[in-house]
Order: structure tokens, then C-alpha cells, then sequence
């Protein structure tokens, strides 16, 4: 990701789409990137999100619970890592999303049944989930 460096406007880093009328980052598409490491709690701090894919690279740890801050949230896709821990409860803040996507991962325990209080779902994914 040699794009993202203070030399470059955040809005022109690979990956990263800005709102044209507000320069807000609307989403992030890291699909298939290589990319390491896990999401950090200021992804909540991104409240003009709509968008997140993460979809199969190597992120791993937690998904955060300031997820459930991003209201705007429509798409959620982190299919094909490696993270553990539960699904937060509290994504079911996200009224918006139609796509919720976390399989392929490592998430113990029992779905969240606050998840079906998300009428806009259209798309989950579940599958792959580690059940120990």
C-alpha cells in the first residue's frame, strides 16, 4: 500500500473512496491486498462509511466493537481472514446493512440473535464458523 503516506491525499490511497461533496471516506475496498494485521477501534471514528471490504487477506484479532458506531454501514465484508472472537452484538447498531459477510474465519460461540434485527439484510454469511 505504498500510496498510503502523508504525500498523498487520503481520498487517493488505494483501496479508499471519498464522498465527493463532504471528503469523507466512504469506503474501503481491500480485497485481496496481502494485507496484516487487525481493525483498530478508530475504525469507528469513520462515521460516513458505507462500505468495508476486507474480504480475503490475513487480518486477524477481534472484531472491533466500535463497528456498531458506523450507522451508515451498508456493505460488511471480511470473508477469508483469520479473525477470532465474537460477532460485537452491538453491529446490530448499523441499521443500514444489507451485506454482513464473516465467514471463513476463526469467530467461536453462538450467533448473535440480535442479528435478526437487521430488516435490511439481504446477504449473510456465516459459514466456516469455528464452533469450539
Amino acid at each position: 500500500m505504498s500510496s498510503w503516506n502523508d504525500s498523498i491525499h487520503f481520498c487517493n490511497w488505494v483501496g479508499v473512496s471519498c464522498s465527493l461533496s463532504n471528503g469523507r471516506v466512504v469506503t474501503l475496498n481491500l480485497e485481496s491486498q496481502n494485507l496484516v494485521g487487525s481493525i483498530p477501534p478508530s475504525i469507528g471514528n469513520l462515521t460516513y462509511l458505507t462500505g468495508i471490504n476486507l474480504l480475503n487477506n490475513s487480518f486477524h484479532g477481534e472484531l472491533p466493537e466500535e463497528l456498531g458506531r458506523l450507522s451508515r454501514l451498508q456493505h460488511f465484508n471480511v470473508t477469508f481472514n483469520f479473525f477470532g472472537g465474537r460477532i460485537p452484538t452491538n453491529i446490530t447498531h448499523c441499521t443500514e446493512l444489507t451485506v454482513l459477510s464473516v465467514g471463513g474465519n476463526k469467530l467461536p460461540g453462538e450467533i448473535p440473535h440480535q442479528i435478526s434485527s437487521l430488516t435490511k439484510l439481504v446477504f449473510l454469511n456465516l459459514g466456516d464458523f469455528d464452533s469450539s
